[in-house]
């Protein structure tokens, strides 16, 4: 089985449909701890290509191990109000310390409280940040291309 990739031949009759909260979930089920997850999202002129799960976790085989939890006619669907968005997506567990910052590229959506040098965000604070900033790819650049801390993520649904 291989990760699935925006360079596959789409073929709609075949696509399966799933939102990225259960892919998340999914992933993180698959450990017993999980220090943090990051999500990268790949874009070409504000248009998503391409989406990649990456799991922290000291329970990874590798420092970056394929999970072939879902096929290759599994995508992301993300709603942007005007327009539904259907993208591949690969999951990963990665060995690695945590992503302890945000960026045009990547958002850390979950971050254990137990890291060390790093506060903690709620999955659904960081799932609503990722939906917003997916939904808003004009915001994307609003910081430039430096990293950002993941201050403004926490408490994102309050």
């Amino acid at each position: 089985m291989t990760p699935n990739d925006a360079t596959e031949v789409q073929n709609t009759e075949s696509t399966v449909e799933i939102e990225l909260e259960t892919v998340v979930k999914q992933a993180m089920d698959e450990f017993d701890n999980v220090a943090s997850v990051t999500i990268v999202h790949l874009a070409t002129i504000n248009r998503l290509k391409t989406i990649d799960v990456r799991v922290y976790t000291g329970e990874s085989e590798g420092v970056r191990d394929y999970l072939g939890l879902f096929s290759g006619d599994h995508r992301i669907t993300i709603d942007r109000g005007d327009e539904t968005l259907v993208i591949p997506f690969g999951v990963y567990a990665f060995y690695d310390d945590p992503v302890t910052w945000d960026s045009i590229e990547q958002t850390t959506i979950y971050m254990d409280q137990n890291v060390l040098g790093a506060k903690p965000v709620q999955l659904e604070d960081g799932l609503a940040y990722m939906r917003d900033k997916i939904k808003n790819p004009e915001e994307w650049n609003k910081d430039g291309d430096h990293a950002v801390s993941l201050e403004r993520i926490r408490n994102y649904t309050d």
